[in-house]
């Protein structure tokens, strides 16, 4: 479910007649009149609700930086960590004192451990800016638990280890 807002003056620029009351962006929604999707998106929030997702979010995105914090203090390469909820990222640098990052190549290779040493899938930034795609991107499941990212934590743990020791 999306919206999109504008000012007149760009929608105007969509319209076949801008001085027409009547005419309209005609292409604007591929589902329009669709009860579908509405239907989706309600039951969607209601669920979110009914079994506290938000609240479920904010324990678990706080337990989640805590536990990157503790791989920070273990692993020189990250850089930093930062996040909101349960979207979180682990800079990884050649160096904390310059902040220098890592080969993109570390991040990736970090990235294809995880997942071929633990079944762990995690991301990394990968069409920001050349040079700089080095943080891992985390946004696990909504119903996460604890145990969900510790085996997550374990695996980036792992995977750490065996790229600083190559």
């Amino acid at each position: 479910i999306s919206c999109t807002v504008t000012t007149e003056a760009v929608f105007d620029q969509f319209k076949a007649d801008p001085n027409d009351p009547m005419s309209y962006f005609r292409d604007i929604s591929t589902f329009g009149g669709c009860a579908g999707g509405p239907a989706a998106a309600l039951e969607n929030m209601r669920i979110l609700e009914d079994e506290n997702l938000l609240e479920n979010c904010t324990n678990m995105g706080a337990y989640l930086v805590d536990k990157l914090e503790q791989l920070k203090s273990k692993h020189a390469m990250i850089g930093d960590v930062r996040g909101m909820g349960l979207f979180c990222g682990a800079e990884l640098v050649a160096s904390r004192e310059t902040k220098q990052p890592v080969d993109e190549g570390i991040a990736q290779a970090v990235v294809a451990d995880c997942m071929a040493n633990s079944q762990v899938i995690i991301g990394a930034t990968n069409r920001s800016l050349d040079g700089l795609n080095n943080t891992l991107c985390f946004s696990p499941a909504l119903i996460c638990t604890e145990s969900d990212l510790d085996e997550m934590v374990a695996a980036v743990d792992g995977a750490l280890t065996r790229a600083a020791a190559s």
